[in-house]
């Protein structure tokens, strides 16, 4: 009999100190109930998260974003949204315009990404003219 008190006695304080453990490590250890060391900036984001586009502020100007109907893209549309619209009507010049636009983009991006860097354009350059002259010498008759 008092063995299987004492087998009932440690089966309860064990089964006790689990659950208790399983709520430590389960609880966020915060009083605002996310994890510790989270700012109140953090905790609103992540309630602007679950909004399409996030939290982010876009551009969204009617007068540059003109390929597409703008109105009907959703609330905070993205770049990819604006992109994917006007590829829906299929032309290709328009898809490329609209790829290289701000259109849709974060407002920290734009103005960033208006074609390749002016250094990358420079060897551009360089290499056609060094391509046009290799064509110009090999047009050259040999000997003359």
């Amino acid at each position: 009999m008092r063995r299987n008190v004492l087998s009932f006695v440690v089966a309860l304080v064990l089964g006790v100190s689990g659950v208790a453990t399983a709520a430590v490590f389960a609880g966020t250890g915060s009083p605002s109930g996310g994890p510790p060391g989270r700012s109140d900036k953090a905790e609103a984001n992540e309630k602007d998260a679950g909004v399409h586009g996030g939290p982010n502020e876009r551009f969204h100007d009617a007068g540059s974003c003109d390929l597409t109907a703008v109105g009907s893209l959703p609330g905070n549309w993205t770049h990819g949204d604006y992109v994917s619209a006007v590829a829906a009507g299929g032309d290709a010049a328009e898809i490329r315009e609209a790829a290289w636009s701000d259109c849709g983009k974060p407002m920290v991006a734009v103005g960033h990404g208006g074609g390749p860097p002016e250094h990358a354009l420079e060897h551009m350059a360089a290499g056609q003219a060094h391509a046009g002259k290799a064509d110009d010498s090999a047009s050259d008759p040999v000997g003359s």
